[in-house]
């Protein structure tokens, strides 16, 4: 009969496994790399399944490894918000929040959660930065933000991650003005973006989408779209952050073949600090 899987050996499986290696999961633990290697044969035993694939010199995830680091990340953050409550989360917390996202995602996800935040804390302090979903990873690896919220484009590695959000796109145009093709699609270059809207039109009308112009962020999409200036797929959270667009409902079907989710992303819980554990609490 196996046991129960321990705690201490599943924090050593996903720092290995966001690390990229055992012997950077023992530096950060602080243990020796037999600790870690054993820590994780133990998990494995416990699971009863493999968790990691050992070549020379390396190791890959398998399927199950996978998952497991993806979940892992929702149970630790869970088991900070019940240590905080223990500990008395009451009390008021000081100090500032470090928060890397896009300005879509400050407007559309973000208020509702940090009023409850300063309501409870006060005293507490909030630092915000734009960037896209490249530089954001980068500033939370760094240690320049402590939180970064972005849209999954794929490419986010390296850190611990957790879905706040998931949706689908809508197709949208000025309100008052007649809708024509000719005008084309304003895109993004980032994904979901212009290459994604491509591959789903040409599939419905057999040839390619026509494109009007590239931006570089949604808010701007949604604005050139309320003057006319064509058409736009845009994350369905942002429809009731702006009055002059409509959907245009022969588009949506096609919209709505475009998913997105949204990432809570960090370097792990046990180098958050309290205040952004609070934070993450709230959150998620």
């Amino acid at each position: 009969m196996s046991s129960e899987p321990n705690l201490y050996h599943l924090r050593y499986f996903v720092s290995a496994a966001q690390l990229g290696s055992v012997a950077a999961a023992a530096k950060a633990h602080n243990v020796s790399q037999p600790a870690i290697s054993q820590g994780i044969r133990k998990l494995e035993e416990s699971l009863e399944c493999s968790l990691m694939i050992h070549t020379k010199n390396r190791f890959k995830l398998t399927e199950e490894g996978k998952l497991l680091v993806q979940r892992s990340g929702q149970l630790f953050q869970t088991l900070e918000g019940i240590k905080l409550d223990l500990k008395g989360s009451k009390a008021e917390l000081s100090g500032t929040i470090s928060i890397a996202t896009a300005d879509t995602l400050a407007q559309s996800l973000l208020p509702k959660s940090l009023l409850k935040l300063k309501q409870k804390h006060p005293q507490l302090g909030i630092e915000i930065g734009f960037s896209n979903a490249a530089e954001v990873l980068s500033l939370v690896k760094t240690g320049k933000a402590e939180l970064g919220i972005v849209v999954d484009d794929g490419r986010i590695q390296g850190v611990d991650m957790s879905v706040l959000h998931e949706g689908s796109f809508c197709c949208v145009f000025a309100k008052g003005i007649r809708i024509s093709h000719d005008l084309g699609f304003i895109v993004t270059q980032e994904a979901p973006g212009e290459m994604e809207l491509q591959k789903i039109y040409k599939k419905k009308f057999s040839k390619p989408a026509p494109i009007a112009m590239k931006v570089e962020s949604w808010e701007v999409i949604a604005k050139y779209v309320t003057l006319g200036l064509g058409i736009g797929f845009i994350p369905d959270l942002m429809l009731h952050h702006w009055d002059g667009i409509r959907v245009i409902e022969e588009l949506q079907p096609l919209a709505e073949k475009q998913k997105y989710r949204v990432l809570l992303i960090h370097r792990g819980t046990h180098q958050l600090s309290r205040q952004a554990q609070a934070f993450v609490a709230l959150l998620t």
